[in-house]
């Protein structure tokens, strides 16, 4: 048997994930690396807005979101 794999006959399980509005750190992260690669989807699509709008307004939102929020003019 190959090391990782799980033996026939027993489902796989994947480790459960918390929802997306729990994970504010890696949504933030997503979102800046976004505006460096390609600023102009970030910057001048309104849902691409949104996202950073919503992303800098949760509780646990990292600095740096707030940061591009406020650059944005969306917070």
């Amino acid at each position: 048997m190959a090391a990782g794999r799980a033996p026939r006959g027993t489902p796989h399980r994947r480790a459960a994930r918390p929802p997306p509005d729990e994970r504010p750190r890696q949504r933030g992260r997503l979102l800046v690396r976004a505006d460096s690669i390609a600023p102009a989807e970030i910057r001048h699509r309104p849902s691409a807005r949104d996202v950073v709008a919503h992303a800098a307004r949760h509780p646990d939102a990292p600095p740096t979101i707030t940061q591009l929020a406020i650059n944005l003019g969306v917070l």
